[in-house]
């Protein structure tokens, strides 16, 4: 049988929340033809068992277990790697994905032969955000690495009719892509472990000449999966971690060499990468958290001096 759409969803210690993804999936219309597979990275808890019982019976749904905890993009690559979809989603898997957003999707690919990159709109689903856009466009400021969103937490009974796809440069989350493009473009680059990862993604396929689009009229709700005793001010910068914070620090360094041009990078790297490291510092401290404060400025000498 040929399949539509490969829908990749890597996972970690989160069983109920990544069935609750995968159930979605399986709702979809039957426009599309797809495959679900779940790429857990090592989960200490149950997932293995819950996805078995609850999805055991259907043959759309694969697991795979990553040898050791690796992170995103190992994750990604290994479900691509076993994918039969002429067309890949990875979505992460604090998701409900909407009703017919894979049909949408491939549709935006049929009409449009330049299309590389196809991500659906994504609204919070939790409460203080509930029913608010993540983005409608995501890039970054060249000169500061910054990242630059189009409409953040726009309500979405503010939403215009028109346009129903926006540009964008990447889009985290979730998104589409030919399978032929993700073969073109050499897939994740593993390096960066977790952060970054599918922001050099999305940028390498721009590069090569395609475009990338958020529509409007597909849709995923994003859960935004909180850990017990996590941080709110701490989880919204990304730094809730020491790992996650050290890469976010290497990352965008890492990130800017390799797409940004040599003035943008000087400034990246010499003015905004060490007022960052104060700043974030400064946040960690008041929240009583000196492991992040170190992480992230590790992370950020690391990137300086292109360290691993």
């Amino acid at each position: 049988m040929t399949i539509d759409v490969s829908v990749i969803i890597p996972t970690f210690n989160r069983a109920a929340m990544v069935c609750d993804c995968v159930t979605s999936v399986l709702a979809q219309g039957n426009d599309v033809v797809l495959e679900v597979i779940v790429v857990d990275d090592c989960s200490p808890d149950n997932t293995k068992t819950q996805i078995e019982e609850r999805f055991g019976g259907d043959p759309r749904v694969k697991y795979i277990r990553n040898e050791k905890n690796s992170f995103q993009a190992v994750s990604r690559n290994n479900g691509a790697k076993i994918a039969r979809g002429e067309f890949l989603l990875f979505l992460d898997d604090d998701n409900l994905l909407g009703a017919n957003a894979l049909a949408v999707l491939v549709g935006e690919f049929r009409k449009n032969p330049k299309l590389g990159f196809a991500a659906p709109m994504a609204v919070h689903k939790r409460p203080g955000k509930n029913n608010l856009i993540w983005s409608l466009g995501s890039d970054f400021n060249r000169w500061t690495s910054q990242p630059k969103d189009n409409c953040p937490n726009l309500p979405l009974e503010k939403l215009p009719p028109e346009p129903k796809t926006y540009p964008t440069s990447y889009y985290p989350n979730g998104f589409m892509v030919p399978r032929a493009v993700y073969d073109a473009v050499g897939g994740f680059d593993e390096s960066y472990e977790q952060i970054f990862e599918e922001s050099d993604f999305g940028w390498k396929i721009r590069e090569a000449g395609y475009e990338a689009i958020i529509s409007t009229v597909a849709r995923t709700d994003h859960l935004g999966f909180l850990e017990p005793g996590c941080v709110p001010e701490l989880r919204q910068l990304g730094i809730e971690k020491p790992y996650r914070t050290y890469c976010f620090a290497r990352n965008r360094l890492r990130f800017a060499r390799k797409h940004f041009s040599f003035l943008q990078i000087l400034s990246v790297t010499f003015v905004f990468a060490p007022l960052s490291a104060a700043y974030y510092g400064l946040v960690a401290f008041r929240n009583r958290r000196p492991d992040i404060a170190w992480a992230y400025l590790k992370g950020t000498i690391r990137g300086i001096f292109a360290l691993r």
